[in-house]
């Protein structure tokens, strides 16, 4: 009995020229191409289905009596079922002169732009080229090779930027783990456990969960940081930029707090507006329909604010946190820990910052034997 192989995804989309994707509005999507194609564990891949007299297969369909498939790494026939191919890992599924293939690892060697478009990988990715502007990659561990600029990154576990990040007050950094980048100006970085720049950091907003490294420069922005901070060179100064460090806190809380705020603010906005509309214009009329549903929406804001800091593990133990600056400190820098808050004065070097009774003491060397 012939049998004709039905495959589960495109084993041509690599070779095809890729289109932007259509929204529900209507509109494209001009940065989805649909490059990935995602797999999980147990998926079907490819079957063989029996072919009946009264059906005609397409020109370019396989058609065979032996129902063998030709496979690689990442998939296997299932046990269950010798006439189906399912796979074995997470990650992307690929066809290869007839062969079939899931690897966990997605090697991209060339730069994420309007040619392949975003980049949405449930297995790691590795890319050897840059990341331009407005573009989006999302892996499980993601290493980037070439310069992120003003685009957005989040990885489940870690993140490497072997060049370095050139934000533009665009670029969004996220790690599931640790984040490492070579560099990193005008961006926001976020890693669960620690972050480490082996260069400087200029006029960034980074949320390290526990321990902050900066081996160069940390010069404006804010840090966010539960437990520890080095800076190695210098903290502090450029100019006029301020450089905020905030420690014994979940910076994700702070992260969160910061968002509900802006959106209360704009909420309080938006009802006063509504409140002061002339009662004699067109628009009052429906300022008074919506002043209901924006007075819930405040409370609901105030709520969730309350609750963000209700739970008693939103605060570290203060007193183990530390800010560590072997070089020297600007102008402009200001440390907490805690609720204590201390204006770091010009000039000094070789420095270690700690909490100790409500206040934040000073203390030399930086480092000790």
């Amino acid at each position: 009995m012939p049998y004709v192989l039905k495959l589960h995804f495109d084993p041509d989309f690599e070779r095809r020229r890729l289109r932007p994707k259509n929204r529900d509005d209507g509109t494209v999507d001009q940065f989805d191409l649909g490059y990935v194609q995602n797999v999980v564990t147990g998926q079907t891949l490819a079957e063989w289905e029996a072919l009946s007299p009264e059906i005609t297969p397409a020109p370019d369909a396989i058609v065979s009596e032996e129902t063998a498939f030709l496979h690689g790494e990442g998939c296997r026939v299932d046990p269950e079922n010798p006439l189906r191919l399912v796979a074995t890992v997470n990650g992307h599924v690929a066809s290869n002169n007839g062969q079939i293939s899931v690897r966990e690892k997605l090697s991209i060697a060339q730069d994420v732009d309007f040619h392949i478009g975003n980049i949405v990988a449930i297995g790691d990715v590795h890319l050897t080229g840059n990341i331009r502007p407005g573009f989006t990659v999302m892996g499980r561990n993601v290493t980037i090779e070439g310069t992120v600029e003003s685009a957005n990154v989040t990885g489940m576990g870690n993140v490497l930027c072997q060049t370095g990040i050139q934000g533009g007050n665009r670029a969004i950094i996220r790690a599931g783990k640790s984040l490492r980048a070579r560099y990193c100006e005008n961006a926001v970085l976020h890693a669960v456990s620690n972050i480490l720049i082996d260069g400087s950091s200029m006029h960034c907003r980074l949320f390290a969960g526990e321990k902050l490294a900066v081996k160069g420069r940390l010069v404006g922005g804010e840090v966010y940081c539960g437990d520890a901070v080095y800076i190695g060179e210098q903290l502090g100064g450029g100019g006029q930029s301020q450089t905020r460090l905030l420690l014994g806190y979940d910076p994700e809380r702070i992260h969160k707090d910061q968002h509900l705020k802006a959106e209360l603010r704009e909420e309080l906005m938006e009802f006063e507006s509504c409140r002061q509309e002339d009662r004699n214009s067109v628009g009052a009329v429906v300022c008074e329909a919506d002043l209901e549903r924006r007075a819930k929406r405040l409370e609901t804001f105030k709520s969730q604010l309350n609750r963000l800091w209700a739970n008693p593990e939103s605060a570290r133990n203060f007193a183990s946190c530390r800010v560590i600056v072997p070089g020297h400190v600007g102008a402009n820098v200001e440390i907490g820990i805690g609720e204590a808050v201390l204006a770091v004065p010009e000039g000094l070097s070789n420095v270690v910052f700690r909490y100790q009774d409500g206040e934040i003491i000073t203390e030399h060397p930086a480092l000790r034997k």
